[in-house]
C-alpha cells in the first residue's frame, strides 16, 4: 500500500530548497534517488508543448543552479516499481505550484515521514498540506494527489478536484480531512457552528489535536476512527471542496418466508 503527501501553493519554496528536501527525505527513508527528470518546453510553429527529460542528479543540480529547471521529479525505482517519488511543480505548462510526495508504506517507520514534513513546514511556508493513505499503487497515489483519473480515498468524495481548486487557493475550504492536515490561520478562522475551526478542534478530544509548527502553519491530526464523522460534519457545513453527500447503501432484499 502507498501513502501520499501534497503541499499546496509552494511558490515561496525554491527549486534548490525542494531538491535539498528530496535528498533529505530519500536518505532518511534509506531509498537512494535512482531516477531524476525534468520538464522541457518545446516551442513549435503552431503551438507550445513539453516533454519529460531524464537526467542525472548531478545534471539536475547543475541546471537548477543555472535556473534552467522549472518542474522536476526524483524517484526511487526498484525492479520497475516506484517506491518513493517527490515531484516539484510550478504554474508553467498548465500546472500548479505544488509538491507531491508518494511512498511505499514499508519505507516509513515510527512516523518518520510526518516528522520530516513537520520540520520542513517549520522552515518553509506553503498554504496547505495533506497526508493520505490507502492507495493500492504508486500511480493511484499520484493520481489522487493531482485530482484526476477518478482517484478517491473516501466513498463520500468527489473525484473532480481541479474544478474546485480555486476554493483551496482562497483558504476558504479544505480538500477533505485526513489523519494529518497542515493548515494556516485562515483555515483556523473558518466558521464552524458559531465558533472558529480552531476553537471547535480544541473543544473536544475527538476532534483531534493542534500543534503549532510556525507562526503561520499548524498540524491538525485526527484519529482514523473519527475521520468519517468529522468529514461528514464539516462537509455538511460546506467547508470541504471534495466532500459529497454519502450515498445510502441499498437495502438488502427481505428474506422470503417459506
Amino acid at each position: 500500500m502507498y501513502s501520499g503527501i501534497v503541499l499546496y501553493n509552494t511558490e515561496n519554496i525554491s527549486q534548490n530548497i525542494a531538491l535539498e528536501f528530496a535528498e533529505t527525505l530519500f536518505s532518511a527513508l534509506n531509498a537512494p534517488i535512482t531516477d531524476t527528470s525534468y520538464i522541457k518546453p518545446i516551442i513549435r510553429k503552431t503551438c507550445s508543448d513539453f516533454k519529460q527529460v531524464n537526467i542525472s542528479l548531478k545534471g539536475l543540480k547543475r541546471k537548477i543552479n543555472l535556473q534552467k529547471i522549472i518542474t522536476f521529479a526524483t524517484s526511487n525505482i526498484l525492479d520497475n516499481i516506484c517506491r518513493l517519488r517527490l515531484a516539484y511543480y510550478t504554474e508553467e505548462f498548465g500546472g500548479k505550484n505544488d509538491i507531491y510526495i508518494l511512498y511505499d508504506n514499508k519505507l516509513d517507520h515510527d512516523g518518520l515521514v510526518l516528522e520530516l514534513i513537520k520540520n520542513f513546514a517549520r522552515q518553509n511556508y506553503f498554504s496547505y498540506g495533506i497526508k493520505y493513505s490507502g492507495c493500492k499503487s504508486a500511480n493511484n497515489a499520484i493520481e489522487y494527489a493531482m485530482g484526476f483519473n477518478f482517484a478517491t480515498i473516501y466513498p463520500y468524495e468527489k473525484y473532480y478536484l481541479l474544478r474546485d481548486r480555486k476554493q483551496l487557493n482562497d483558504n476558504k475550504r479544505l480538500r477533505m480531512i485526513y489523519t494529518a492536515n497542515i493548515i494556516n490561520h485562515h483555515h483556523l478562522d473558518m466558521c464552524v457552528d458559531n465558533t472558529t475551526l480552531k476553537d471547535w478542534i480544541l473543544s473536544d478530544k475527538s476532534h483531534g489535536t493542534l500543534e503549532e509548527l510556525s507562526d503561520k502553519l499548524w498540524l491538525w491530526q485526527v484519529a482514523e476512527n473519527e475521520l468519517d464523522n468529522i468529514n461528514n460534519f464539516l462537509g455538511e457545513l460546506d467547508l470541504l471542496t471534495s466532500w459529497k453527500l454519502p450515498t445510502p447503501e441499498p437495502e438488502k432484499p427481505k428474506r422470503r418466508l417459506p
